[in-house]
């Protein structure tokens, strides 16, 4: 029996090592615990003596931060016959084991293509540069994804996607292996022998075949464009998270080339690297070291000019005065976890603040914290936020989340879910970017939406002609229609203001009538019209 038992923590220990530097185990670190922690099990069986079948084993859970607990336990089972005893442990070894591989299984499979995941391709990365194989990552991005699901539906986005899973892996055949990263977006990883230019353009021409999708018996033809970024794997002297930047980059450069449909990362493109780490360690050490502070635009009722409440917007003053633009930082810090730190470091700082303000106001001051698709799509997300709400003592009722339409994209997402515990528990919920195409009017109709937010884009060119007048007006009808209410951003100029009162509009945001200020300022703003 201690042969046995030694055989399955063998193996246990073996598929830890596989999945230890997944996102299920948290990190590398945690991988190596759990090879300890089996280590533990084959100790405590040898140095058991106890008559009878001693079992020992690990059991797994899961606790409430979303990190793994484990706990070593050992049992003498039975004093029974050997041929019995060994038989019923044989048995449950088995089950155990087709269990811990079907759960490793789902754990790295996308759910709507079948193909790997991110996690499955973090996995089978990391494990070449570990045993110093050489090759190439393929990053794909496709483009002309979005619309189908505005237009078709979530069902037929699935079924898009599914296709052209089922295109790369023609392609591939055995020749590369093929993930579904997220969004709109796949991976290839080819070994050093392939053709990468000749399988890379033969992945770009199948996936701009023209695809026929049947809604209701009636066909659509979707044309999709597709571009990709191409970075070598050589030895383990570069890490995994280097090697999908690089291949991120040149992508990037793909998409925006009037001339390529693929780029291969060079020393050209290592400014753009390097500017990117720069930006993400300057995210961390200002998470760390307090450098981030916040700034509060005020939004303001347009029939009468009173306060609605404060949008919070993030600024950072690092020593030496570097400062990096806020929409460069926040699409860096996208591309990472980063931007889940960031999220939650805007959420507590903002109640925090606003929470005497909105005390003061009879709770009728809202402040709006603009919240990432990433986050948002999280299952727990509105469990997380209620309990940080309970902790900080902040009223529910003057807390509105931002979002975008991009949150409902994410397969597997919890966006709706999310929405509709924070709706019941009172927290606003506004749709920032209306309009942008990602997310079918279907869709958007059934969401418990507060308030709609049209872009300053739109009101920049808002009183130029009567196109432009008409537009804006519909999406202020759309918004009327979802029973939310409807605030215009960046509003500069009087005959804007003007123009938004005669297209019935709620509420405006903009330096007309209110900059972005410290929090010192806002609350003397607001305190002036709703004083302790």
């Amino acid at each position: 029996m201690l042969l046995a038992t030694t055989v399955f923590i063998a193996a246990r220990v073996r598929e830890v090592i596989e999945i230890g530097s997944m996102k299920l185990l948290s990190s590398s670190v945690n991988g190596c615990i759990q090879v300890v922690l089996c280590l533990l099990c084959i100790i405590m069986v040898l140095t058991d003596r106890k008559k009878g079948l001693v079992w020992s084993y690990i059991i797994l859970g899961m606790s409430v931060a979303g990190s793994l607990r484990s706990v070593v336990v050992s049992h003498n089972l039975s004093t029974a016959p050997g041929t019995f005893s060994a038989i019923m442990f044989l048995i449950a070894i088995t089950l155990i084991s087709q269990q811990i591989k079907y759960s490793n299984k789902m754990a790295v499979t996308d759910s709507i293509t079948g193909l790997l995941n991110r996690y499955g391709f973090d996995r089978d990365i990391r494990k070449k540069i570990w045993f110093n194989e050489r090759g190439r990552v393929v990053f794909i991005h496709l483009d002309g994804f979005l619309p189908v699901n505005a237009n078709l539906g979530r069902k037929y986005g699935d079924e898009l996607l599914t296709i052209v899973a089922n295109r790369i892996k023609s392609v591939l055949d055995d020749k590369g292996a093929a993930y579904k990263i997220e969004g709109a977006e796949y991976a290839v990883i080819l070994p050093e022998s392939a053709d990468f230019n000749s399988i890379v353009q033969s992945l770009i021409k199948s996936i701009e075949e023209t695809i026929t999708l049947n809604k209701d018996g009636v066909p659509s033809n979707i044309y999709l464009s597709a571009f990709a970024g191409i970075a070598d794997f050589i030895d383990s002297s570069t890490d995994a998270d280097t090697i999908m930047k690089r291949a991120d980059i040149a992508m990037n450069y793909a998409i925006k080339s009037s001339t390529q449909k693929f780029y291969q990362f060079n020393d050209e493109m290592k400014e753009s690297l390097e500017h990117q780490l720069y930006v993400e360690r300057m995210i961390k050490d200002s998470l760390r070291n307090g450098y981030f502070y916040l700034v509060y635009q005020p939004q303001f009722t347009l029939e009468d000019k009173r306060l609605r409440g404060f949008e919070t917007l993030i600024r950072m003053s690092a020593p030496g005065g570097v400062r990096i633009p806020p929409m460069e930082l926040i699409s860096i810090a996208e591309k990472s976890d980063l931007v889940l730190d960031i999220d939650k470091f805007v959420l507590r700082r903002a109640m925090q603040e606003f929470r005497e303000i909105c005390y003061s106001s009879g709770n009728t001051v809202t402040v709006a914290v603009n919240i990432s698709a990433k986050d948002i799509a999280r299952a727990g997300f509105a469990e997380k936020l209620l309990a940080l709400i309970d902790e900080v003592r902040f009223p529910p009722e003057c807390l509105e989340i931002e979002i975008t339409e991009y949150s409902f994209v994410e397969e597997g997402s919890h966006t709706i879910e999310n929405i509709r515990m924070l709706r019941d528990n009172q927290i606003m919920i506004a749709l920032d970017d209306f309009g942008t195409g990602y997310t079918s009017l279907e869709t958007l109709m059934k969401l418990p939406i507060n308030l709609v937010k049209i872009d300053k884009s739109l009101i920049d060119n808002l009183t130029r002609n009567e196109m432009n007048m008409d537009f804006v007006k519909s999406v202020i009808y759309m918004g009327h229609i979802m029973d939310a209410e409807v605030i215009a951003e960046g509003v500069e100029y009087e005959n804007q203001i003007e123009s938004l009162k005669e297209l019935d509009c709620d509420f405006i945001q903009g330096f007309i009538w209110g900059k972005p200020m410290e929090y010192d300022e806002a609350r003397e703003f607001a305190l002036e019209k709703y004083p302790v």
